[in-house]
Order: C-alpha cells, then sequence, then structure tokens
C-alpha cells in the first residue's frame, strides 16, 4: 500500500491512495441508482480514481463523509463499498499515529 500527501492552499491536503487495482475498487465502481449524499459521494470517489494509474484520490471532505457514512448508517449496500478503502485510511492513521507518538 502507498499513500502520498499533497500540501494545498489553505493548509488542506489531498491523499492519494495507489495500487488500488480494479478488483480492490470493485465495489465503488457498480452502478450508483438513485439520489442522495451517499450517491453523490459514491460517484465523486468513481470520478477520482484512475484505473490506468491504480490511483484514487481523496480530500478532506471525502474523508469526513466516508466516516460517517461508514459509521452512522449502519451496514446497507452502499456503506459496505467503503470498506476496502476505510481499511486503507485506517491504516494511515494507524501509522501516522505511532510516528507522531514516536516524537514525543
Amino acid at each position: 500500500m502507498k499513500l502520498k500527501l499533497e500540501r494545498r492552499k489553505r493548509g488542506l491536503y489531498k491523499i492519494f491512495i495507489e495500487s488500488l487495482s480494479v478488483e480492490d475498487m470493485a465495489p465503488l465502481l457498480k452502478e450508483v441508482k438513485g439520489q442522495g449524499g451517499f450517491q453523490d459521494l459514491i460517484r465523486k470517489l468513481q470520478r477520482q480514481y484512475s484505473s490506468k494509474n491504480q490511483t484514487l484520490v481523496l480530500d478532506y471532505s471525502d474523508i469526513e463523509k466516508m466516516i460517517r457514512y461508514s459509521q452512522h448508517y449502519g451496514q446497507g449496500g452502499f456503506q459496505g463499498r467503503l470498506s476496502t478503502i476505510m481499511v486503507r485510511i485506517n491504516d494511515l492513521y494507524s501509522h501516522l499515529s505511532n510516528l507522531l507518538n514516536n516524537v514525543k
């Protein structure tokens, strides 16, 4: 797993999750039917994925929404689509926490 951070204006970051095959992304790449906040998020994530580079680009609001939907709305069909990406985000969190704890 490779993760890369890019500093943006106003102190925000984009996270590049690399080495995501089409198979890894299969749940997110399924057709989305209907309208709503979660469906809009899935469509946005689909647009931000490059199968050529096997990379998904996320910003702060994407991660915030993913956490909110996966934790607060139960485990329906749509929420399960986020599991692969949430594992990567949790890995990043663990790695950063360990690094920061070693700095103190």
